[in-house]
């Protein structure tokens, strides 16, 4: 960066300006873009261009929606898109335009940049963990962290630091400094390559960082800052947090969600915790229960059945709305028994078939998938256990014909 773009980039020399007027230097179609957006060149600007994990501004050059800003060669382009070619006529160069920035936008950025530094800062001088990368996102951010693994990362006590800066409301300053001189500060991390100007970002008294963002004035306009979660990431920690008004709207949409549990569970913010875990231990004891209640009614089934096929027969259970868990579990019943089952679970056009050990015989398999097949279902198993899906309860029901058949020319052969 040199002297004569800073001064056109209106975003640096004051990042609370919303609104400025310009002159168009250039208006060029964009081919590799959708139909009629143009890129706009400007004698300055208030739009901050995509860059260093932060993303564009949006807003208006006059009536036209700014989509995006980028930096190319030196150079900042503005993307608008144009109701036809006609539609430019306004922008031609040489004319004056109004800019308006869409200020919320920027503000997001602003907040939730200047809180990762801020973040960083602690991680670096207080843990010596460095900062891998940064990105700037519309729900949340995330940075890449130096640690192994996220127990390294007191949470509480991290963010307890954060705050405690944030409440000190220092100045957030701004230094352009020629290369020669950056010895001057104590650096967080390694300076650009080839610039003239280098434009470094310091938390006074704590921290400095080259940076080409937009941020705040002062640590206290961060607001407030969330760790929202941690996980492993190429070796490293991803920090996902959120900073400024954002966060307090996080922090209070879920101060909501505890107080409408506590009041499902009938208890305190304080105590969802222990009465959740009072309310899912009662449940899988409930839930115990009932499958032992499901297990034993199953054994009754199928003990009823084997008393309605005779002493050697395939006990077969048909199921119309019931799923292929039910069918499983009956199976296994009267498997239990010693008896070949098979199970129709027409609701799912599923067919269980599970075979004892006594009755087990090889290559009962392979002919239960050459029928599968030839009926276009799906599935598979063994000798003991077999599962097969149709398109259609109508097809599923041809197979267990077919497949029963098999069954009993083996039952009778053993």
């Amino acid at each position: 960066m040199n002297t004569e773009m800073l001064d056109s980039r209106l975003f640096y020399l004051d990042p609370w300006l919303k609104e400025a007027d310009v002159v168009v230097k250039t208006i060029e179609p964009v081919t590799d873009r959708r139909s009629f957006v143009f890129g706009v060149m400007l004698s300055g600007t208030i739009f901050y261009p995509e860059g260093g994990g932060q993303p564009a501004d949006f807003g208006f050059i006059e009536d036209k929606r700014v989509i995006d800003v980028q930096e190319i060669d030196g150079e900042i382009w503005h993307y608008i898109e144009l109701q036809d070619e006609n539609d430019r006529d306004s922008l031609k160069p040489g004319s004056t335009v109004h800019l308006r920035l869409d200020w919320p936008r920027r503000l997001y950025h602003m907040q939730q940049h200047t809180g990762q530094h801020l973040l960083s800062a602690v991680l670096e001088e207080e843990y010596g963990i460095h900062t891998l990368s940064f990105h700037l996102g519309t729900e949340y951010c995330t940075i890449d962290v130096s640690a192994k693994d996220p127990i390294e990362l007191p949470l509480m006590q991290i963010e307890t630091q954060v705050e405690a800066w944030i409440g000190r409301d220092a100045a957030v300053l701004v230094h352009y400094c020629p290369p020669e001189d950056i010895s001057t500060f104590k650096l967080r991390k390694n300076p650009p390559a080839d610039e003239a100007v280098i434009r470094i970002v310091e938390i006074q008294g704590y921290d400095c960082s080259p940076c080409g963002g937009t941020h705040l004035d002062r640590t206290g306009q961060v607001r407030a800052l969330k760790v929202l979660s941690l996980e492993r990431y190429k070796g490293h920690v991803r920090m996902y947090f959120a900073s400024g008004a954002h966060a307090i709207e996080l922090m209070s949409k879920a101060y909501e969600d505890n107080r409408a549990a506590a009041t499902m569970l009938g208890s305190s913010v304080g105590d969802i915790s222990t009465r959740l875990s009072e309310v899912l231990e009662k449940s899988s004891s409930t839930e115990k229960k009932a499958r032992r209640i499901l297990v034993q009614y199953a054994e009754a089934e199928a003990r009823l059945a084997a008393i309605h096929a005779g002493p050697k027969g395939i006990l077969q259970f048909t199921l119309e709305k019931e799923d292929v868990d039910w069918g499983t579990m009956l199976c296994k019943a009267a498997v239990s028994l010693g008896r070949p089952a098979m199970a129709s679970c027409l609701n799912d056009s599923t067919i269980i078939i599970q075979v004892p050990a006594k009755a087990r015989i090889p290559g009962l398999s392979k002919i239960f998938s050459e029928i599968m097949a030839n009926l276009g279902g799906k599935g598979g198993g063994g000798e003991a256990f077999y599962r097969a899906s149709f398109a259609s309860a109508d097809i599923a029901k041809q197979f267990a014909i077919k497949a029963r058949e098999v069954l009993e020319r083996y039952q009778t052969q053993c």
